[in-house]
């Protein structure tokens, strides 16, 4: 068990001997051998750590991070100075960000992932728009495979989502206002949702890019720059589809969000945000999703929140040399769910 995460309220987390006890009312939940333990994370104000296992881990220079309960949020990391096992990890990832083969393939990876998501997305949805755009995306997801560069990557990616907005435009219904992808400021409540749903989910990615150690900064698809979270921001692409884009659909399907959830601030009149309340029902419904249940390559069973974790251990594998190739996550139960049709 190379990371132990433990979020059973109440729960106390103590050293016997050399193993990691996770222990409450007098019970162990759970036991693991401390020399088989790479990382603790620590899920809400609940669990306790006592000061031994403390400093264990510090001088074991095994990290430990503490997140709230769901695991939306990281409060931060309890780092042995000097002695990381994450440093390590993250010397790797830079070597792999700036050797440019390594980088190419990766973003390859991550846009081909995103296309395919976004295809499936449109094939659910029965509009009449759809084949057009489903057609122009085969032509991206082709030109991938011999892209030379990662700004051709860029542009395929571009293209792509030129034809899967478009899409949208034709179909969604003249009342939603919906002109094309425009997020700064969203002009209407379609790009609303979208821009609020990004910054959910890019948290929920980072959190996971971060509890998996490696530097949220260093990536290959978007230009590294100061302030921006460019490996996080990568590994969200292939997510947008299956978390965000799919929900936004579906609400606006099924009339579960109306236009008195939005709102035009009288000192941005060029603007559509959601309101209050608005806010609340998209995180609730968020909330739910990322808890429901997705299905893995292998046909097993998790939650859309671990998924993001494996697919930033995924990445941390190639960073360390210990997987050839990473594979971005191609959602088949999001292209099965709620059949988003004629919105």
């Amino acid at each position: 068990m190379p990371t132990l995460y433990v979020d059973t309220q109440g729960a106390m987390i103590i050293k016997r001997d050399n193993e990691v006890l996770v222990v409450k009312d007098g019970q162990t939940l759970e036991r693991v051998p401390i020399e088989k333990l790479d990382q603790l994370v620590i899920m809400g104000r609940g669990v306790q750590l006592t000061t031994a296992m403390i400093i264990e881990l510090m001088e074991r220079g095994i990290p430990a991070s503490i997140c709230n309960e769901r695991g939306s949020r990281l409060y931060g990391h309890i780092v042995p100075p000097g002695a990381s096992r994450l440093a390590g990890l993250r010397s790797q990832q830079m070597v792999a960000v700036h050797t440019p083969a390594i980088a190419l393939e990766l973003a390859r990876a991550m846009v081909a992932a995103k296309l395919t998501n976004q295809r499936g997305l449109l094939t659910a949805t029965g509009w009449e728009a759809a084949p057009t755009a489903v057609g122009q995306i085969d032509v991206s997801l082709a030109g991938l495979s011999t892209a030379a560069t990662i700004d051709i990557v860029r542009g395929y990616e571009g293209s792509g989502a030129a034809a899967y907005f478009g899409a949208w435009r034709a179909a969604l219904p003249a009342s939603w206002a919906f002109g094309g992808r425009n997020y700064y400021p969203p002009p209407d409540p379609i790009n609303a949702l979208l821009s609020f749903g990004y910054t959910l989910a890019l948290n929920d990615v980072r959190l996971a890019v971060e509890l998996t150690g490696l530097d949220p900064y260093l990536g290959t698809f978007h230009v590294i720059e100061a302030g921006r979270p460019s490996l996080a921001l990568d590994l969200l692409e292939e997510f947008r589809p299956l978390l965000v884009d799919r929900m936004v659909l579906e609400l606006a399907q099924g009339g579960q969000i109306g236009r008195e959830a939005f709102e035009r601030p009288a000192e941005r009149a060029d603007a559509v945000y959601l309101t209050q309340a608005g806010r609340q029902r998209f995180i609730e419904r968020y909330e739910a999703l990322l808890n429901s249940a997705a299905t893995l390559p292998d046909g097993q069973r998790t939650t859309w929140r671990r998924v993001l974790l494996l697919q930033a251990q995924a990445l941390a594998r190639v960073f360390r040399g210990e997987q050839e190739r990473y594979s971005g996550f191609t959602g088949g139960d999001a292209a099965r769910r709620g059949r988003p049709r004629g919105v």
